[in-house]
């Protein structure tokens, strides 16, 4: 199967295919940026324009996954083609990408708050 990712009113992203469900923003998350990982491994880019507040994104790792960007009136939409067992969303102020993959894992690793995770 596969999953959308629908940016609505009041900073807010309907899920929706593997995953059905609404993800409300944090406030700090509308201004710094936000990133989103997911089970197959994409890492993605989200921002969300201060003056017309569309939701903009971009991918920032390739996951096993194909990944369409499409646009509409509040902003872009994602659609991953590839299972989706976890979503994660955090502020891209609490989250950081390596430049440089492993090449001998071919992983790449992003940080949180609270530890580090490895997406294949």
């Amino acid at each position: 199967m596969a999953i959308r990712i629908t940016p609505l009113e009041d900073a807010r992203l309907q899920l929706s295919g593997d995953l059905d469900d609404m993800i409300s923003l944090y406030p700090s998350a509308v201004d710094d940026g936000f990133v989103i990982a997911t089970s197959d491994g994409t890492l993605l880019q989200g921002d969300v324009d201060s003056i017309t507040r569309a939701c903009r994104f971009s991918v920032l790792v390739e996951g096993a996954g194909i990944v369409t960007i499409g646009r509409t009136d509040h902003g872009d939409v994602l659609h991953l083609a590839w299972r989706v067992e976890w979503i994660s969303v955090a502020r891209t102020s609490d989250a950081c990408c390596r430049q440089s993959a492993d090449t001998l894992h071919d992983q790449r690793e992003f940080l949180f708050e609270n530890g580090v995770r490895m997406a294949a």
